[in-house]
């Protein structure tokens, strides 16, 4: 079982070069879907995966609105997606932006997309489902490696500056 900020205990790649001896070739499919980064097509056949790659769309393109609004831009350029509004989501998005450490609000933004990995997850108990979210949260931890490792704060800052 993973949890939030632990150490990886193996890298995604690693977990799918596993699941490849054991899993067919359509449950690999499914595997490789699961993503955490920016999806454009959020329609999945898997109901899970769709989930997720509408409530992580959701809260990039809240993101994007505030962001937008700060530098003054125009965020129409910028979202992707249809432009439904959270009315959830935007409060979450909305205190991530207003700290003063990217690396807070990194880490803000990712417990948010790991409280509702472990809210789809719920009723999934070892099955391909379950193992899609295994697969995004073992990409969380990964990228939460990379950050706490060498340049990671660096990259952070370079990308706060950005929509």
């Amino acid at each position: 079982m993973l949890q939030f900020g632990m150490k990886l205990p193996f890298t995604y790649s690693d977990f799918l070069e596993q699941c490849k001896q054991e899993l067919s070739r359509d449950d690999m499919d499914i595997l490789e879907r699961a993503s955490i980064e920016p999806s454009i097509d959020v329609e999945d056949k898997i109901p899970l995966l769709k989930k997720w790659k509408d409530f992580d769309r959701s809260l990039r393109n809240e993101l994007v609105r505030l962001r937008a609004v700060k530098k003054g831009k125009d965020s129409a350029n910028y979202l992707r997606g249809n432009d439904e509004l959270d009315p959830f989501i935007a409060p979450l998005a909305h205190w991530a932006m207003n700290q003063d450490s990217p690396m807070e609000a990194e880490k803000y933004l990712d417990k948010i997309r790991w409280e509702k990995m472990e809210e789809i997850k719920a009723g999934h108990y070892f099955d391909i489902e379950y193992l899609a979210v295994y697969c995004l949260q073992l990409q969380i931890l990964e990228r939460w490696d990379r950050i706490n490792s060498g340049d990671g704060m660096k990259a952070l800052e370079r990308m706060a500056g950005k929509i």
